[in-house]
């Protein structure tokens, strides 16, 4: 249904955008996926698709919302997940089209579709989408590996491990066939994740993508982590002046050079990203 879009000019039909709609709340088993697809449509689309893909995106949560309830809404936390990665990619739409954007950001603030947590920043970016100048770089050095045999010890992924870096700890799940596994730098988590795609353990072949790291995970910005680069980015105007940012740094890294002038003091331990 979504690819079927970009057969004609913008903008949408209604009775296209309610047929997708109504797709995407029939899947909601598959609602990840839906997610995933609107996302990289945003990605990847020509700039006069940004809005269309924006509008549908709106349209999947609203209904959501009206059907099951804001509580029970899957959609909307799931987009929450990547959504400053989606905007980024939305502002590079035709110019005329910027309004919409901002107007959609609009209504979503006056209905209260996202909290204002999530929504400032996104309004923050309509200033300078591509601008990370004014924003605190936090990058995991935390990995997920899926697809794990039931057998799987902790000792069997450590031995796979050890040959991409220090390991800092192991995670197993094993009711979720996964683990999370923090390492020592993010050079050696990001050689991880690039050399264990398509090796096998046990017998099966890993799967392999960032995880938050901790501290973002337990903090109130874990809604602005971005899968595709690992790393947080949080702007500037909102970090507290008696914020612990060790604390943020529990299996990842902060980049020095995009701390506030103001918290480099706090910064009590040196980290790098290299």
């Amino acid at each position: 249904q979504l690819s079927s879009v970009c057969e004609a000019r913008p903008p949408i039909s209604r009775a296209k955008m309610a047929a997708i709609t109504k797709s995407a709340i029939k899947g909601i088993k598959f609602y990840k996926h839906i997610v995933q697809s609107v996302e990289k449509f945003i990605h990847k689309g020509r700039p006069e698709f940004k809005v269309p893909g924006l509008y549908v995106m709106d349209s999947i949560v609203r209904q959501s919302r009206h059907q099951f309830s804001s509580e029970k809404d899957v959609f909307g936390p799931r987009f929450s997940k990547n959504i400053v990665r989606t905007f980024q990619f939305l502002f590079q739409c035709k110019g005329d089209d910027r309004s919409k954007v901002i107007r959609v950001l609009n209504l979503w603030q006056k209905n209260s579709v996202f909290p204002p947590a999530v929504i400032q920043p996104l309004l923050d970016l309509a200033t300078d989408p591509t601008s990370t100048e004014k924003h605190m770089t936090v990058c995991s050095t935390t990995i997920w590996i899926g697809h794990l045999s039931k057998n799987t010890t902790q000792d069997n992924i450590m031995d796979e491990m050890v040959n991409y870096g220090e390991v800092h700890s192991v995670n197993l799940v094993p009711p979720r066939g996964c683990a999370y596994v923090c390492l020592s730098s993010r050079k050696d988590a990001s050689r991880a994740l690039s050399k264990l795609k398509g090796v096998k353990l046990l017998g099966n072949t890993l799967k392999v993508a960032w995880a938050t790291n901790k501290g973002i995970l337990e903090s109130k910005w874990k809604h602005l982590w971005d899968v595709d680069q690992g790393s947080t980015f949080i702007p500037w105007d909102d970090l507290p002046d008696n914020i612990s940012l060790d604390e943020l740094t529990e299996g990842g890294v902060i980049d020095p050079e995009t701390i506030p002038k103001r918290l480099r003091s706090e910064f009590s331990v040196i980290h790098t990203v290299l």
